[in-house]
């Protein structure tokens, strides 16, 4: 394969992806708009696209109690299958339907602008990838695979603000256990810049949050070992949390898990509302002395419970943004708390989201880049034993791995609930049951 036609189609596939990324995050504003007019409640969005830190409330609207069934409706509407099942199916050699993606991203839309906790990267990836993939059979000389993983990461890149951690992004969760693919990272970063490019040409090309890495030196080792120490934990807790619901939900239908964590968000909505949606603009936020290290405390463990939960009915979204959120919130809180070991409470939370992402989505590159480019490399010093130690030590397998064994446990699943009966390959950084190189 020449490389010029390569990256010519690689960067046309990240184009494409970008401008469908950008009318994804419209119509996503828009809805979560409508939404929160009519429930009375509008969370902070991050600066980064143009974002208040203000929340805006009103009375309390009894439409609030519509919340489970938006979210029953909204399974119906998707087919089952998240960003982690795009990704575990790639691996075992079979891809997604046309309509399969086309549901999942307009599930994710919906509940998206249902509070949902779920990060947006989700249904903005799989655009990305299905415009890929839908580009490699049309021309396969040009890239073929290549062109999927061009568009992948573009749709990391726009919905993270970050075009080189967004390359890394999509070649690392597909490529476990550090095993990088130069044919794949190619087209890759391609992709990323071009989509990203087009993307800010409508939501501007600054960070998501206005953060800075501060002025650090090596002696923070020990800060970012705590930090690890303490991100490893958090992730541990937020993957058994998922895994122990798993077990009870599976007596549940789809329709009705679904109903059950829009029932669960109607009911944070009255108790600890800014615990709901996505929580980008709550840690910039969290920042400032506007919030109490107590409410800090309590955001991140109501946050925390939020995402388990999402996790666990497999909602539609990704999992990028719940563990920069719950990061950064760790960060901030640690902090505060050890004011001393963290004298820079932006850098501690970078440091702080770059290790949770690092040890939740298997991706330490990627998560060591992300910091960088939202917070400048000042802050690697304090990411980089904080980010290693958090990947050595959280649990392999991401919580939502579990549904291939709930679809070989229940030969009788509906279609939306069913994977491949193929059985999955051994997780972990030396599996080699994982084939090196995805099929289509």
């Amino acid at each position: 394969m020449e490389t010029g036609p390569l990256i010519l189609y690689a960067a046309f596939s990240g184009m494409v992806a970008g401008l469908l990324a950008a009318g994804f995050a419209f119509l996503l504003k828009a809805l979560s708009l409508l939404v929160g007019s009519l429930l009375g409640y509008l969370p902070p969005e991050p600066p980064g696209e143009g974002g208040l830190l203000q929340v805006f409330t009103g009375p309390s609207s009894p439409l609030v109690l519509l919340l489970p069934l938006g979210h029953a409706l909204a399974s119906l509407l998707g087919t089952g299958r998240a960003l982690a099942a795009l990704i575990l199916f790639s691996r075992l050699g079979r891809a997604l339907s046309f309509w399969e993606y086309l549901r999942q991203v307009l599930g994710g839309l919906v509940q998206l602008a249902l509070y949902s906790p779920l990060g947006r990267e989700g249904p903005m990836a799989l655009l990305g990838h299905g415009v890929g993939k839908l580009l490699g059979r049309l021309f396969p000389r040009a890239g073929g695979e290549g062109l999927a993983f061009a568009g992948l990461a573009a749709g990391f890149a726009a919905a993270l603000h970050a075009p080189a951690a967004g390359a890394l992004l999509a070649t690392e969760v597909l490529y476990r256990g550090l095993r990088l693919e130069a044919l794949a990272l190619a087209p890759a970063l391609v992709g990323a810049l071009s989509g990203f490019a087009l993307y800010g040409a409508f939501f501007g090309y600054e960070p998501l949050l206005a953060l800075s890495g501060g002025r650090l030196s090596w002696s923070t080792l020990p800060a970012g070992l705590l930090l690890g120490l303490a991100a490893a934990a958090l992730g541990g807790l937020w993957l058994f949390l998922a895994q122990a619901l798993q077990a009870p939900l599976r007596r549940l239908t789809f329709p009705l898990r679904h109903g059950l964590l829009g029932l669960v968000l109607a009911l944070f909505l009255f108790l600890a509302p800014e615990a709901v949606g996505q929580g980008l603009g709550w840690v910039q936020v969290g920042l400032t002395p506007l919030m109490a290290t107590r409410s800090l405390a309590l955001l991140l463990l109501a946050h925390l419970l939020l995402v388990a939960l999402a996790t666990a009915v497999r909602g539609y979204g990704g999992s990028i943004t719940p563990a920069l959120v719950l990061g950064g919130l760790l960060g901030s809180l640690l902090s505060r708390l050890l004011p001393p070991l963290f004298p820079y409470a932006e850098a501690s939370a970078l440091a702080g989201m770059a290790a949770l992402l690092a040890g939740v989505a298997r991706a330490p590159f990627a998560a060591l880049l992300l910091a960088g480019e939202w917070g400048g490399y000042t802050v690697l010093p304090l990411a980089i034993p904080a980010v290693f130690l958090s990947y050595a030590l959280t649990a392999v397998q991401h919580p939502e791995d579990a549904f291939l064994k709930e679809g070989l446990e229940k030969p009788g699943a509906s279609p939306s609930e069913t994977p491949p009966q193929t059985p999955p390959p051994p997780s972990g950084p030396e599996g080699g049951g994982a084939p090196e190189t995805p099929r289509g």
